[in-house]
């Protein structure tokens, strides 16, 4: 090396850059799913018991879980680009295993009992499906540009919580409407729409995250 190394000429080189704050990370995406809230109850009308001011226990559970789920994996994600020694965020783990309670007790309560009606469920459920994606995609969009501004160090996790915490919103802002009041068709039509979402985030979002 014919250069000698010069700290200083280094240090010239140096920019400040802004530190990334998670708050501001999880603002859009809330903006958005705030926003599909508003279109499918304009659009298609708020659920019935809410209408009335009577919420349904099992619905307002279902939300609960969904509202749960999509804000722990999604501070996750966020905390993601920003790695650090030492700093964890493992609450979507907890998230995660709330949300099984609704697809365990659907299975149980599928072997007990037969559904006389599940032509009218399939055609519900299937529309219930796609608005759910839908919304899951948008929401996924800010996730994912946040993530290209830091370094996340895993990008398969990256990947899977960003799929699972986009489902989980958008299957949150689709539940103002969602007519489904039984425990097996909330757990089989929204269990798909946030696993699909998953399985889609960790194929598609690390080769868009790749350093």
């Amino acid at each position: 090396m014919h250069n000698k190394f010069n700290i200083d000429d280094l240090v010239n080189d140096l920019t400040p850059v802004k530190p990334m704050n998670i708050n501001k990370g999880l603002a859009l995406p809330t903006v958005i799913v705030i926003a599909f809230i508003a279109l499918f109850v304009s659009q298609l009308g708020l659920r019935s018991d809410l209408a009335a001011g009577i919420p349904a226990p099992i619905t307002m559970m279902r939300s609960g879980v969904l509202l749960l789920l999509g804000f722990a994996t999604a501070r996750a994600v966020v905390s993601m680009a920003t790695p650090s020694v030492g700093k964890g965020s493992q609450g979507w783990i907890w998230a995660v295993g709330a949300a099984l309670l609704f697809p365990i007790s659907a299975l149980i309560v599928a072997i007990s009992t037969m559904s006389a009606d599940m032509p009218v469920t399939v055609n519900t459920g299937w529309y219930c499906f796609k608005m759910c994606l839908a919304a899951a995609l948008a929401t996924a969009i800010p996730m994912v540009l946040w993530l290209r501004k830091g370094a996340p160090t895993s990008l398969q996790r990256a990947g899977w919580l960003t799929g699972l915490a986009a489902g989980g919103l958008g299957a949150f802002a689709y539940s103002f409407h969602c007519p489904f009041t039984r425990v097996v068709d909330i757990s089989i039509w929204y269990t798909a729409s946030i696993v699909t979402s998953a399985i889609i985030g960790r194929l598609i979002v690390p080769r868009l995250i790749r350093w």
